[in-house]
């Protein structure tokens, strides 16, 4: 009975504690991250002018500034972003310099030493965004220090792990003059402890949710290019803020790419979800006049687009007014193509029948149709050995298709023969999945060697950092 007493005790503070969310605390959060910044920003400042002994509210404060830094940026011509990136990297530099002024390390309890370490991460984070690599590494290296001391006197403050998962991750990805820098500061990098890390602050965590899972986000789908594995990120964060319009549109990409049409055909008619978008989901489906309007749309606004998006909504014009007849409008766009799109443009004139199919063939399995309805389907496909292009672009998409049924043998096969296409972009996704198969089956060493050689070769940090998970698999 003492030793139970004794347990609660001790875990009082932890579990009944500082380190929930209070009712505050969770409408800012909430606000936060549904992109409401206004009110976040409005409930912080009012906090900040009660609770001036403490730099939780500064950090709450300043976590809403950064994100919505994000979209200030995407708003700016692109001609103007890089000015408006310096004003506002600034902006929030000389904030959290001041804020961090105003503490005593030494006089905060362990609640709030957390609050003050996640102010110098974010610091170190905008540090590297503005290219001061020095202060970012120095101030990066103050919030580890800081997260390490709170896990010292409380183990089970899960959320420390956060600043921690992201140091050893990021570190790991350095190089050059930066990866110098680091190392000069102690800055050691581990890919595979920044993962751990960040899964036990995503799943124990309870101040930081939105940011981790963000960050996990981030590593899945962008630096380590894996789909699947950032997918659940997105959901378990859209199931909890399902007004972030950035993250929803993201999402809704990522479905495209995946062929997950039947989530896709739930969330497209909602007002989130930006016309560019839309015009993707409508060309991959065959609702061509859909596809056209929605692009058109886009290209209202084509300055506020990410980077080659109204590239590809002009061709997504282009194909779908040609697949119509509608040659007004093709006219009208294809002198706006860029010269990828014009040779892609270009090879489905000249092979009219064989370019209908090809993408007859997609709607079906945008349609999800069976794997053994679309291998009746492929059995029919025309000769296209005189435009390898579309031969490649079958290729892959079978290799997917397999890969998505979880026929790896077939779909090793398919993307092998991808490897042999003179397009860099062919060739990063065949590796990529490659990858993915020899890691969930198991075969030969040699030719797991085999690939690791010829991604050693290729040159991609994102598929060198991917192929990490099979030299710990096979002993390499």
């Amino acid at each position: 009975m003492k030793k139970l007493i004794s347990f609660f005790l001790l875990s009082t503070f932890v579990i009944a504690g500082p380190y929930e969310p209070n009712n505050i605390d969770k409408q800012i959060i909430n606000h936060t991250f549904n992109e409401e910044f206004d009110r976040a920003i409005k409930l912080s400042q009012d906090q900040i002018k009660t609770n001036t002994g403490s730099p939780k509210y500064y950090y709450y404060y300043i976590n809403t500034k950064i994100l919505e830094y994000y979209q200030k940026v995407t708003e700016l011509d692109p001609d103007k972003r890089e000015a408006g990136r310096k004003a506002l990297n600034k902006e929030i530099i000389n904030y959290c310099e001041n804020v961090l002024n105003k503490f005593d390390k030494s006089k905060l309890d362990t609640e709030n030493k957390f609050y003050l370490g996640s102010i110098y991460a974010y610091l170190g984070r905008i540090n590297g965004i503005d290219g001061s690599w020095w202060s970012a590494f120095r101030n990066g290296q103050k919030s580890r220090n800081i997260m390490e001391e709170v896990l010292k006197a409380d183990p089970q403050f899960y959320d420390a792990y956060l600043v921690l998962g992201m140091l050893y991750y990021y570190a790991d990805r350095l190089s050059g003059v930066t990866g110098f820098i680091a190392g000069v500061l102690g800055m050691s990098g581990d890919r595979n402890k920044g993962l751990e890390y960040l899964r036990i602050a995503y799943e124990k965590g309870k101040l930081t949710y939105g940011q981790t899972t963000l960050t996990l986000i981030e590593i899945y789908s962008s630096l380590e290019d894996n789909d699947y594995e950032a997918i659940k990120f997105y959901e378990d964060f859209l199931d909890r803020y399902p007004k972030n319009k950035r993250t929803l549109n993201a999402y809704c990409q990522r479905l495209i790419g995946l062929y997950e049409f039947s989530k896709l055909a739930s969330l497209i008619n909602s007002e989130l979800i930006e016309d560019y978008t839309k015009a993707r989901y409508y060309d991959a489906i065959g609702n061509s006049e859909l596809a056209i309007k929605f692009a058109e749309s886009s290209l209202k606004n084509e300055k506020s687009l990410w980077r080659g998006a109204a590239g590809n909504a002009k061709y997504i014009i282009v194909f779908n007014g040609w697949l119509t007849g509608n040659t007004s409008i093709q006219k009208k766009y294809e002198p706006e193509l860029d010269e990828r799109y014009k040779e892609i443009f270009e090879t489905l004139k000249n092979f009219e029948n064989e370019s209908r199919w090809l993408y007859q063939f997609s709607i079906q399995a945008a349609a999800g149709k069976s794997i053994t309805d679309l291998e009746n389907l492929a059995a029919n496909k025309p000769d296209t050995r005189k435009a390898p292009e579309l031969e490649y672009r079958f290729n892959l998409l079978m290799g997917f298709l397999y890969y998505k049924n979880n026929i790896l043998n077939k779909s090793e096969s398919f993307y092998r023969r991808s490897l042999n296409s003179p397009n860099e972009r062919d060739k990063y996704t065949a590796y990529k999945y490659l990858v993915d198969i020899y890691l969930k089956q198991s075969t030969e060493k040699s030719k797991v060697k085999k690939l690791l050689d010829e991604i050693d070769d290729f040159d991609n940090d994102r598929l060198t950092f991917r192929s990490k998970e099979l030299e710990k698999k096979y002993n390499l």
